[in-house]
């Protein structure tokens, strides 16, 4: 399962772009840092493509394998995960009126048979407003389909949770999960645009019962205000931004709300080499004060910090 070496992503990026009219294939690799928590530090390299297979049409394809590693702690291997998106979009144009539609799936493996799967459905929007401004709709919802070890029961043997003994003990669960972005697109320039918007995460996991999972995480409801900003500078263009949580609260099974604000800055942008060539790069900080923790953590308050860096380089076809 583990991707091992950059070899085996170059031949399937060739593969793959054998299939396409038009498209690209991109290969790079994502970075997290965590600083003081080392066991959290990983790295996760992947290959990600895109073609459209109906020539004159807006229908595309794409797909995203990666492999997270966590590379600085053997006791946490169990948190290595393999994920593979897919996907199929389209968009439409009608007078003032812009619509993407695209389903996708995620899905998510680790270590032990624990699985997740997230069947996406985006329905992105557009409405052009004047000839600087656009309002702009981006997310989806999505169901979960979840294996993991049972919710409301105690693990088994003698390493916890991750004990070989829970591996025949995995349940099946249906999950629920959101993300949607509601906001302005302001165009300052013909090499400016400003994007202001309101952001909803919501996350709900069923099956929990009885005390002696007390802890776990139940329902997830997050609200962010983002702000990016996109310049492009001849061959270069760069989006620096800002994501500020003023509302995100996760309620336990029987341990009471905690809350989990967090605020990340950054930028991502490409660099074109030329006609069919660009480097793609993203870096940000994100900061994240946890409170009320108390009963779990024997901690009230604390604050979660890491640096993301990603690079990757885009030959388009």
């Amino acid at each position: 399962m583990k991707i091992n070496n950059t070899a085996i992503l170059a031949c399937a990026a060739v593969v793959f772009s054998s299939f396409g009219i038009a498209g690209y294939i991109e290969l790079g690799n994502e970075y997290e840092d965590w600083r003081e928590q080392e066991q959290r530090t990983n790295t996760m390299p992947y290959i990600a493509m895109e073609f459209n297979p109906i020539e004159e049409s807006s229908m595309f394809l794409y797909a995203n394998f990666s492999y997270r590693h966590m590379i600085e702690s053997d006791e946490r291997t169990w948190n290595n995960r393999a994920r593979q998106d897919v996907a199929i979009g389209w968009s439409e144009g009608y007078e003032d009126f812009w619509w993407g539609p695209k389903f996708q799936i995620r899905n998510e493996m680790y270590a032990n048979d624990t699985r997740r799967t997230e069947y996406r459905f985006y329905n992105n929007m557009a409405y052009y407003l004047t000839e600087d401004y656009d309002l702009i709709l981006d997310g989806f919802i999505a169901p979960v389909g979840v294996r993991n070890r049972p919710r409301g029961t105690d693990c088994v043997g003698d390493n916890g949770c991750q004990d070989e003994a829970n591996n025949d003990l995995r349940t099946g669960y249906t999950d629920y999960y959101h993300e949607i972005d509601f906001g302005l697109r302001t165009r300052l320039s013909y090499d400016k645009t400003l994007q202001t918007t309101l952001y909803s995460e919501v996350s709900k996991q069923n099956g929990y019962e009885g005390d002696n999972r007390a802890w776990e995480e139940e329902k997830r409801v997050e609200w962010q205000i983002r702000v990016n900003y996109t310049q492009t500078f001849d061959d270069l263009t760069v989006t620096p931004f800002v994501r500020y949580t003023f509302y995100r609260q996760a309620e336990s099974v029987n341990y009471g709300d905690k809350d989990e604000l967090r605020v990340r800055a950054g930028l991502w942008g490409d660099y074109k080499i030329d006609d069919k060539s660009k480097f793609v790069f993203e870096t940000y900080y994100q900061t994240e004060d946890k409170e009320n923790f108390e009963q779990d953590w024997s901690q009230k308050q604390w604050e979660d910090d890491y640096f993301f860096f990603k690079v990757g380089y885009r030959r388009s076809f």
